[in-house]
């Protein structure tokens, strides 16, 4: 079983209790396959952050390995800028490497170069949701908890990286917030974000559970997915072992079924988060205000 120190080579597609996988220290830009870091800094727009290139051959890049090759974000982004880049909230898997290299290899045409930044959502919390990912995790949704504030990252994707990201979120919905509740960590606040949105969650013996690897500050107690597979085990009373109950949850679509059937039935919460509403038209970052 995977806890602490989950492999950073390792996604939810290879084993379920890695969702929602192991978050990078620092924020990032993931291209060509890898991490390279970004020095965020506070009171600086993005395009001022300074890029840590990396030529190592390694999913970490210069997140584990020194880097001397530096540049502003602004000196490596095309002619546009990060105007036709589209603000999206990654709050569950979509920062883990090896999850973002799975996603980008289902389109090798497309080019992965993708800005993830740290911040945090103010009176929500990521939450385990009432039904399977097709790999056999329960994934993460965003909830209404008053008063809570949770690490979230704020990604920068062009209009195709949305398309083929939209193709692997099934059964999600893209909303918008305009609250300025999503802050990145230097300060920095979009007029418009979005994320993708399920409004139901996983009630466990009466409350929401959040993700153990998230960090936050809330009232709701925190699970890790492996944990949280073997408490839907035992609840469904299957006989066999650990492993077979994983690969049936993976591979044996009725037995999917029936596990989500039981999920609908007993362990359901639906709600309607105030914060997060339809979205009518994407705008991209250079059709909005931005804010210190």
């Amino acid at each position: 079983m995977y806890r602490e120190q989950k492999p950073f080579d390792v996604s939810p597609y290879d084993h379920p209790d890695i969702y929602p996988g192991p978050r990078p220290a620092t924020s990032f830009l993931f291209w060509q396959g890898k991490a390279h870091r970004l020095e965020a800094e506070k009171g600086l727009h993005v395009e001022q952050h300074s890029i840590h290139f990396s030529n190592v051959d390694h999913v970490l890049g210069s997140l584990a390995f020194q880097s001397a090759d530096v540049k502003k974000v602004e000196d490596f982004l095309l002619e546009d800028g990060l105007s036709s880049k589209v603000p999206v909230v990654a709050y569950g898997s979509n920062v883990c490497l090896a999850q973002l290299q799975y996603k980008f290899r289902l389109r090798p045409q497309e080019d992965d170069f993708m800005l993830c930044l740290k911040g945090k959502v103010l009176d929500s919390d990521i939450v385990y949701a009432p039904f399977l990912a097709p790999y056999g995790s329960l994934p993460a949704v965003i909830a209404p908890v008053k008063g809570a504030m949770s690490e979230v990252w704020l990604t920068f994707i062009d209009k195709k990286q949305l398309e083929l990201i939209n193709s692997t979120e099934k059964g999600y919905e893209l909303r918008e917030h305009s609250g300025k509740k999503v802050q990145l960590n230097t300060g920095e606040v979009f007029e418009i974000v979005y994320a993708y949105y399920e409004p139901r969650a996983l009630l466990w013996e009466g409350k929401m559970r959040r993700f153990a690897d998230i960090p936050g500050n809330s009232t709701l107690p925190s699970v890790w997915q492996s944990d949280m597979l073997n408490e839907l085990k035992v609840a469904v009373e299957h006989k066999g072992t650990r492993e077979e109950f994983i690969h049936l949850l993976r591979w044996d679509r009725s037995y999917r079924d029936y596990v989500e059937s039981y999920l609908e039935s007993e362990c359901t919460y639906a709600f309607d988060h105030p914060d997060w509403k339809r979205v009518e038209t994407i705008v991209p970052v250079g059709d909005m205000m931005r804010s210190f």
